[in-house]
C-alpha cells in the first residue's frame, strides 16, 4: 500500500465518523426541541394541579383536625394503667429500633405513639397532674 492509499482509506474513514457525528447532533438537536416543545404543557398542567391541592388543603386540614381531636378525647377516657402500658410499648420500640440500627425516621415512627399517649395523660381535663405530698411536721 502506497502513501497516497492509506491517506485516501483515512480521509474517508473520517468522512464516515463525520457525518455520524453531525446526524447524531442533528438527533439529539430534534430531540431536544421536542423536548421544550413539551414544556408549556407540562407546566400548566403542574399549575393545575397545584391549585387543585391548594383548593382541598384547607378542608383536609379541618377533617386532619377533628380526626386528632377524637382521637385524644377516646385516649383521654382510656384508664391510666392502659395509657401507661401503651406509652412503655412504644418507647420500647423506639429504643429497640434505635439500638438495633434503623433509621432515624423508623425511630420517631416508633416513639410517636408514646408522644400522643403522654399528651393525653397529661390534657386530661378537671384533673390534677402534680402529685401532692402533705408532710406533716
Amino acid at each position: 500500500m502506497t502513501t497516497m492509499e492509506v491517506t485516501m482509506e483515512t480521509q474517508d474513514g473520517e468522512g464516515d465518523l463525520t457525518e455520524g457525528v453531525r446526524g447524531a447532533i442533528e438527533h439529539a438537536r430534534a430531540g431536544v426541541s421536542d423536548a421544550i416543545g413539551h414544556v408549556p404543557g407540562i407546566a400548566a398542567e403542574a399549575r393545575d394541579r397545584a391549585e387543585q391541592a391548594a383548593e382541598r388543603l384547607p378542608a383536609a386540614f379541618d377533617e386532619l383536625r377533628t380526626y386528632a381531636q377524637n382521637t385524644v378525647t377516646r385516649l383521654q377516657t382510656m384508664p391510666d394503667s392502659r395509657l401507661s402500658l401503651l406509652a412503655a410499648a412504644s418507647l420500647g420500640l423506639g429504643t429497640g429500633l434505635r439500638l438495633g440500627g434503623a433509621s432515624r425516621l423508623a425511630t420517631l415512627v416508633g416513639l410517636a405513639p408514646a408522644s400522643v399517649l403522654g399528651f393525653a395523660i397529661v390534657s386530661r381535663p378537671g384533673r390534677i397532674h402534680l402529685a401532692s405530698s402533705s408532710t406533716r411536721a
